[in-house]
């Protein structure tokens, strides 16, 4: 009996050496930064994403971002705070231009104009292309895709939840509320598709509220073509149609708003 303690006493002292001689785990940590990134107050604190040369520049400028920054982008205060979307070269420049966004942004896409507002693609989900969304609040909380080159002035697709072909939605508020197609180069101008409801035709909605607070009818190619030209108008509105300028202050096709 007492050899039998002896053996177990002998081997518990065998597994517990075993235990302590074990090689320790490593716990992996947020990925390291390269040289000329992260700069600045909180740059990176609680960031989990990975990170190229010169990215996340300014006070909190990825605090707690989850997405991957590519080079030379996220410049700016509180400029990729809580993004999980992919930021291409030189893209989300300026004061929270990208902050708590979700979708995918392309080279050069989301700058703002001025750092008093900013804010330019602020919780985007849709995805935006290259050069687009150019302007404060351009593109904030947009949930359509944003074609490349399109979206560009203060609030231009700003809340919008419409697709945008390229080089569309130029104005400030051009797209603003839209939550129709925007086809190439269509909505130039002011408000131009402010509130708009339905599909646009390439080359349509030029002008100052040239379709704003129009649809849910289309309007075809190259139609609307003047301030206010189907201001108001349900359509749907003929390709090369409704062109021209105000007569007496009212649009060549405009419709009254209240009706």
């Amino acid at each position: 009996m007492a050899h039998q303690s002896r053996t177990l006493i002998a081997l518990l002292l065998t597994l517990g050496l075993a235990v302590l001689f074990l090689p320790s785990v490593v716990t992996a940590g947020p990925p390291k930064p390269p040289a000329g990134s992260c700069i600045g107050t909180d740059a990176c604190t609680g960031n989990t994403g990975s990170l190229q040369t010169n990215a996340c520049v300014g006070d909190d400028a990825c605090a707690f971002n989850d997405g991957s920054i590519n080079k030379d982008a996220c410049h700016g205060e509180a400029v990729c705070g809580g993004n999980t979307g992919a930021v291409g070269v030189g893209a989300c420049i300026g004061f929270q231009a990208c902050s708590e966004n979700s979708g995918t942004i392309a080279r050069n896409a989301c700058h703002v104009e001025t750092d008093q507002l900013g804010q330019t693609c602020d919780n985007n989900q849709g995805s935006v292309g290259e050069g687009a969304c150019h302007g404060d609040i351009a593109c904030a909380r947009n949930e359509g895709n944003v074609s490349a080159n399109s979206c560009h002035g203060g609030a231009a697709c700003l809340d919008n939840s419409g697709a945008v072909g390229n080089g569309a939605c130029h104005g400030a508020s051009a797209c603003q509320d839209n939550t129709g197609t925007i086809a190439k180069n269509g909505c130039q101008g002011g408000a131009a598709c402010q509130f708009r409801s339905g599909p646009v035709a390439e080359g349509a909605c030029v002008g100052e509220s040239a379709c704003a607070h129009s649809g849910p009818f289309a309007i075809g190619k190259g139609a609307c073509i003047g301030d206010r030209a189907c201001l108001c108008n349900p359509g749907p509105i003929k390709a090369g149609t409704c062109n021209g300028p105000p007569v007496g202050g009212v649009g060549v096709c405009e419709a009254g708003c209240g009706n």
